[in-house]
Formats: structure tokens, sequence, C-alpha cells
């Protein structure tokens, strides 16, 4: 059994600067590109970040048991987050009709502090 600590460091940064990049296209998209397109990346962001919080605690709770029930505890809670947020995105292009481009740049936000966190770490830190 894996005792349960709190967060990465690695993970803290990525979150954070994935939180600054969203904030960062949230108000950029608004100045350029108006409030519609603003509000695709706003609500983008906050489903893709509620995505990797529930990712997170799923694999948490994953780690504290066996191999085999971490596997399909964890194949279980892909299908089901996939499924909702296929209905959660359904429901936000067809009936909300928020902005697609938007939206699918606001789901990039943690990609995009993923992408950001390797290579400053590559650059500036020579991949430590």
């Amino acid at each position: 059994m894996v005792p349960i600590t709190g967060k990465d460091p690695v993970q803290k940064r990525i979150e954070l600067i994935s939180v600054g990049i969203w904030l960062l296209l949230c108000l950029a998209s608004l100045l350029v590109l108006g409030r519609h397109f603003a509000s695709g990346v706003f609500i983008g962001g906050v489903v893709c970040m509620i995505n990797y919080q529930w990712l997170y605690r799923h694999a948490r709770a994953a780690v504290t048991l066996t191999a085999r029930q971490g596997r399909s505890f964890m194949a279980r809670r892909y299908f089901i987050r996939l499924l909702t947020m296929g209905a959660v995105l359904y429901l936000l292009i067809a009936y909300a009709k928020v902005d697609i481009i938007g939206l699918l740049l606001g789901l990039s936000v943690i990609i995009l502090g993923i992408m950001s966190y390797a290579c400053f770490t590559y650059i500036f830190e020579g991949g430590n």
C-alpha cells in the first residue's frame, strides 16, 4: 500500500502555469476577439481543470489498490469521465452555443501548461 501524500511539486507548478495560461488566454481573447469567444475559452478552461482534477482523484485512489484492481478501477473511471465530458461538451456546443474554437482553446490549457513546464525545465534547468 502506497501512502497518500500531498501533490507533487511538479504537478503543482503545472497546475499554476495552466491557470496562468488560462487567465491570460481569457483576457487576451476578451480584448481581441470579444465576449463570445472569451466565454468559450473560459468555459473550456473550467471543463479542462475539472476533468484534470477528476483524473487526479481517480489516480490517487487507484494507487491504494492492487495492480489488477487499480487497472479495472481506472478503466471504469476513464469511460465514466469520457462519457461525462462528451455529454458536457455536446450540451455546451449544441444548446449553450459556446464558441467551438474558444472552447477547444480553453480545453487545451493543461496541455499548454505541461508543454510550457517541460520547455522551461529543458531550456533553463538543464532537463532536471
